[in-house]
């Protein structure tokens, strides 16, 4: 399997993921940033946001799932 197929079947198992849990977002819901996805980031990002409470989502736009920005840190307002 090379590296593209890799980063968009990573894509679409987040993106399924974030399609099964809609949630309302706070304003401590936040972006992964800049740069290109990899495993290991795409990992370390997850379970951080998992610490904050959150979940992470794929953007829903059509954004390239090769790029940290497409994806996003999705806390749940609290009390």
């Amino acid at each position: 399997m090379n590296r593209q197929t890799a980063f968009a079947l990573l894509g679409l198992s987040v993106a399924s993921l974030a399609a099964c849990s809609a949630t309302t977002a706070s304003d401590k819901s936040y972006s992964l940033g800049r740069g290109v996805v990899n495993y290991d980031e795409l990992r370390r990002a997850g379970d951080k946001c998992k610490v904050e409470g959150g979940a992470l989502q794929a953007k829903q736009d059509g954004g390239d799932p090769a790029q940290l920005s497409n994806y996003t840190c999705v806390i749940p307002k609290g009390d």
